[in-house]
């Protein structure tokens, strides 16, 4: 029987309200030695974000959630966890895009459709501390959709 995975790289709050892009993400991560904690909104990300006894390394936020403004809702998270560092993740391009970059702890962007290869260098590097580059995802890595495609 395989181990659980223990997550020894780090753990990561990962929030996303498409179902089927957040179970993408946690199985990318969790196969890659990641602790993962999925949100769905903005009430179960604060709630684990609340719980102190859990130890976060990095936030991994979709900028457009139902409800909240990107930068809104990181104010919550950094509320309550005032050092964690945040990476962004989005489809669309609008003004919160340019907003995020000033959010304290920010970590980085990525776009969608995400790329594995892309989306684990830049998890690496927002936990190491280093910004993530802004640009095109990694060239020659395959796009990760909630379809396999």
């Amino acid at each position: 029987m395989m181990e659980a995975n223990k997550g020894n790289l780090g753990t990561v709050l990962v929030v996303d309200d498409d179902p089927a892009i957040l179970v993408l993400i946690q199985n990318i991560l969790t196969a890659a030695d990641y602790r993962v904690l999925p949100a769905s909104g903005r009430a179960a990300a604060v709630h684990l974000a609340e719980q102190k006894h859990i130890h976060l390394d990095l936030a991994l936020l979709d900028i457009r959630m139902p409800g909240v403004r990107g930068t809104e809702f990181a104010d919550e998270i950094l509320a309550v966890r005032p050092n964690i560092r945040i990476l962004w993740m989005s489809g669309f391009v609008d003004e919160e895009f340019i907003r995020i970059k000033v959010v304290p702890g920010y970590a980085g962007f990525l776009p969608k459709p995400l790329r594995r290869a892309g989306l684990l260098q830049a998890i690496e590097r927002a936990i190491a501390g280093v910004p993530a580059a802004w640009g095109e995802p990694e060239r020659g890595t395959r796009t990760l959709t909630a379809g396999g495609r």
